[in-house]
C-alpha cells in the first residue's frame, strides 16, 4: 500500500490570507488536489496534513485522514515528517507526496508518476524544476526524517541523484499559487 499526503499547513505569508481555503470556481484551492485524488483507482492510504489555520469544515474531506501539524511554522520539514512517520506506522511501502496549493496536477501526472521503478526517488520537472508529485519509497524514510526547517524534499534528492528518476511533466507540475494574482491570473486560464 502507498500513502498519500497532501500537505496544506503553510502560512500563506506572500498570499495575505489562508489561500487554501480561498474560492476557486466555487470550491476551496485545497479542494483540487483532494478531488484529483479521489479519482484514483488501488489501494492508498490519504491523509490532509494541516495547520490550526485551515477551516476544515468548508472541505469534502471523505476518505482522507485529517491530521493537525501543531509545529508548522516549524517550516515545512514538520509537514514531511508526519507525513513519513504515518506512512511507516501503516507500513506503506511508499509516500506520494502533493502539495495543498497545487490546482494543476493532473491525473495523468499521478499515474505516471506511480508507473514508474518505484524502488528510486520519483517525480516530474519542467525547465530543469523539481515539481509533483514526488513519490519517495519507504527505504528513505529515515534520512527523510532527519531533515529540519523549511527544507522539503530537494536535499534528499540532490544528495542522491542517481537514486532519481525525473520525467517532463509540463508547466502543471511546478505551479503553485502564492499570492492572489496567481488566482486570478494564472488558475483562471486552465479553464
Amino acid at each position: 500500500m502507498i500513502t498519500i499526503a497532501v500537505l496544506a499547513a503553510g502560512s500563506s505569508k506572500r498570499f495575505g490570507t489562508q489561500k487554501l481555503t480561498h474560492l476557486h470556481h466555487g470550491k476551496p484551492l485545497l479542494q483540487w488536489p483532494m478531488d484529483l485524488l479521489k479519482k484514483l483507482n488501488g489501494e492508498f492510504k490519504k491523509i490532509l496534513i494541516i495547520s490550526k489555520s485551515i477551516d476544515i469544515s468548508l472541505l469534502k474531506t471523505d476518505d482522507f485522514e485529517i491530521v493537525m501539524n501543531k509545529n508548522a511554522e516549524k517550516g515545512l520539514s514538520t509537514s514531511v515528517r508526519m507525513a513519513i512517520s504515518i506512512a511507516s506506522e501503516s507500513e506503506s511501502t511508499g509516500l506520494l507526496l502533493f502539495l495543498g496549493d497545487m490546482p494543476k496536477i493532473s491525473t495523468d501526472l499521478v499515474k505516471r508518476t506511480l508507473l514508474m521503478n518505484k524502488e528510486k526517488i520519483i517525480f516530474p520537472s519542467h525547465d530543469g524544476i523539481k515539481g509533483f508529485p514526488v513519490f519517495l519509497p519507504s527505504k528513505y524514510f529515515g534520512e527523510v526524517s532527519a531533515l529540519d526547517g523549511d527544507v522539503g524534499l530537494r536535499k534528499i534528492i540532490a544528495l542522491r541523484k542517481d537514486e532519481t528518476v525525473s520525467f517532463e511533466g509540463g508547466q502543471n507540475c511546478i505551479f503553485d499559487v502564492d499570492t492572489i494574482k496567481d488566482v486570478v491570473e494564472k488558475v483562471e486560464r486552465r479553464f
